[in-house]
């Protein structure tokens, strides 16, 4: 059997690497100093007598001021969230013990038995709080009502109504906590209320009149409101004090809602609305300089990951799939990833196509280039920038060795029996590569397997659910493989990577 793979961020999670919403937080988290020395050092190396500097950068370039991101981003993060989230969040909220209980089951490996702590302090077993008869928003964010019904958000409530459970330098934070949830689910629920409103301010009207189209949006969110007090606090919060009871119980509402505020966050904006200013170093500086320092930064944080990451697990899914190519269990057509660490190459030992760039790949806006930083500088020094976000840049995508990346891959993918794909969400930001995978099943026939960590649903609840993202027709040609932590089939004693033979 010939098989073609492709790798998502989930494949990575097992090696220690952080998921895609704790990555945004964590990458707001660094500190820019030395991708602003790197910046200096590349924009100092440009030779000032070329064209390139004569007319793509502006005349006193090496005097200009160079600046990163700051809070101000923030408002435009939360609001992209919200917007596009909205659903996701009321869902994440209305389920807050789930979240709460994996938080204290984190705490609890530390030495830290935190529901102990709160039901002492209570007097009250945990499952016997909930505040739905107390509080209630009113019957048009009646959905978000959920919350209150959750026994660790009602034990939150409660232990902040005691004034005398949190200490004094703890009870400022703990609060600023459960306002910060409170804000979440209100805009969540307020971002869904104000489009309903928009989209039918008029019960009836006369579609030739034109004047009423012009109205445009009367309602609007505010979106300062909504979650940037949650954001702000999450990017400062300090360490409390593990040995006392208040301080464990704001480590438990810390890990809480670090874990929320990642599973929600959406910043794709921010690269969406920043990208182009690659293209305008002359009349953008300062904008062009924030987003170069910020995929400098990025590239920085994912080489600090990769560098702690355990490669050497026999049950992660790269180091399973060279077991099985050493083992001659199946042909490789083509390998391609969504990740942009390159350790992936190094444990399976075959070329990997990275289709959404990688940390060392590098992208010159100028001259509209792909490549390693040293080959694209080896005739004239640009200002270059890491190519990690391929699918929010429309540009780099039609550089000719990006389309040469992505057309070889889809060749070599037609030449296999299956496609596998594993760690992969097949999200709206991804249909350049939906697409191929669409390709490849509606038309070329071809089959699907998808690894998939096994969260409760069936193979089947999983196959059409990914048959609907992909929006395919021939949804039988769709297989499920359902697994644990360790890549072991669901079920069986056997890895996915012997579960691949037995599909048919």
């Amino acid at each position: 059997m010939r098989y073609g793979f492709l790798f998502g961020a989930g494949a990575e999670v097992g090696y220690g690497l952080p998921s895609g919403g704790k990555f945004a937080l964590d990458i707001f988290r660094q500190d820019t100093t030395e991708s602003k020395k790197e910046f200096k050092a590349m924009r100092d190396s440009v030779d000032s007598t070329t064209t390139y500097a004569s007319n793509w950068l502006p005349r006193d370039y090496m005097g200009r001021s160079i600046s990163s991101f700051g809070k101000s981003v923030f408002q435009n993060i939360i609001k992209d969230t919200v917007e596009h989230k909205r659903s996701h969040i009321v869902q994440k909220l209305n389920a807050f013990d789930e979240t709460a209980r994996k938080a204290a089951d984190k705490l609890q490996k530390e030495g830290i038995d935190s529901k102990e702590v709160m039901e002492r302090l209570l007097k009250r077993r945990l499952d016997n709080l909930h505040m739905n008869q107390s509080v209630a928003f009113i019957s048009e964010f009646a959905e978000g009502n959920q919350l209150f019904h959750n026994s660790y958000f009602a034990a939150f409530l409660l232990i902040y109504k005691n004034k005398g459970i949190m200490d004094i330098q703890d009870r400022p934070e703990f609060r600023k906590i459960i306002l910060s949830i409170l804000q979440l689910q209100i805009g969540a629920l307020s971002e869904e209320l104000t489009r309903k409103i928009n989209d039918g301010i008029f019960q009836k009207k006369d579609d030739d009149i034109d004047v009423f189209d012009d109205l445009g949006e009367i309602i609007q969110l505010n979106y300062s409101a909504s979650g940037i007090i949650g954001m702000e606090y999450l990017m400062e919060m300090r360490e409390p004090d593990k040995k006392t009871d208040s301080g464990k119980i704001l480590y438990l509402a810390q890990t809480i809602m670090e874990d929320i505020y990642a599973s929600v966050l959406d910043y794709k904006s921010l690269i969406d609305t920043n990208w182009h200013y690659l293209y305008s170093p002359s009349s953008d500086w300062a904008k062009f300089c924030k987003i170069s320092i910020f995929l400098l930064t990025v590239r920085s944080y994912i080489l600090s990951s990769a560098a702690q990451a355990d490669l050497t697990k026999s049950d992660g899914y790269y180091n399973l799939l060279k077991k099985a190519i050493d083992d001659g269990k199946f042909e490789v057509s083509a390998i391609a990833t969504t990740n942009y660490n390159t350790f992936i190459q190094k444990i399976v030992g075959q070329q990997v196509a990275y289709l959404n760039g990688s940390t060392e790949m590098w992208y010159d806006p100028y001259l509209n280039r792909i490549g390693e930083k040293s080959s694209l500088n080896a005739a004239e020094s640009h200002l270059l920038v890491p190519l990690m976000f391929t699918q929010s840049g429309t540009k780099p995508m039609t550089s000719i060795d990006m389309s040469v990346q992505y057309v070889d891959t889809f060749r070599m993918w037609q030449q296999s029996d299956a496609v596998v794909v594993a760690g992969f969400g097949f999200g709206t930001d991804d249909e350049h590569i939906n697409g191929i995978l669409r390709t490849l099943i509606d038309v070329d026939g071809k089959r699907l397997i998808v690894v998939r960590l096994f969260d409760g649903k069936t193979e089947e609840e999983e196959a059409g659910l990914i048959g609907d993202k992909l929006k395919v027709s021939r949804t039988k040609n769709i297989k499920v493989i359902l697994v644990d932590a360790s890549g072991t089939q669901i079920g069986t004693r056997i890895k996915w990577t012997e579960s691949l033979l037995n599909i048919k």
